[in-house]
């Protein structure tokens, strides 16, 4: 049921279909059939959580690279200072500017909660395969004695 059509009854009919437009949300919000939703149903403390756990995750896992990820380059990777600097700036970076192109896609495109499922199965696809190079060691970088045999 529709704004327009709950305010066409409620001058019509009076205090039965006020309590209807009481249960309705009035920020503009649609569902994805394009109908106002009820108060009583929309996401609430469901999606707060799911967010809440998203971004913890994510603020945890950002700054558990963040804080090794020189070190990581320069002794693994074997790259000199200069290069690992360079590329943990490009890294920052890339991941300050990715919510605001992240935001423009939900606001445009995909709907707000599309976006963060869209986003955080990507995100958890490189966290998986960063845990891959880790665990596994044919993906790991070669070490440095390894170069001059191969």
């Amino acid at each position: 049921m529709e704004l327009q059509e709950v305010e066409k009854r409620s001058k019509i009919s009076g205090g039965e279909t006020r309590r209807e437009e009481e249960n309705l949300v009035h920020d503009s919000s649609i569902d994805y059939k394009g109908r106002v939703p009820l108060r009583a149903s929309t996401g609430v403390w469901k999606a707060s959580l799911f967010i809440i756990t998203i971004e913890f995750s994510e603020r945890l896992s950002y700054f558990g690279i963040a804080t090794n990820l020189i070190t990581y380059l320069t002794q693994v990777i074997h790259q000199d200072i200069k290069t690992a600097a360079k590329n943990v700036n490009y890294w920052t970076g890339v991941t300050t500017i990715m919510p605001l192109i992240g935001g423009f896609l939900a606001d445009a495109y995909t709907g707000r909660f599309n976006m963060v499922l869209f986003s955080s199965l990507i995100y958890l696809m490189g966290l998986s395969s960063l845990d891959n190079v880790t665990v596994r060691p044919k993906s790991k970088a070669l070490q440095h004695e390894d170069v001059s045999t191969a």
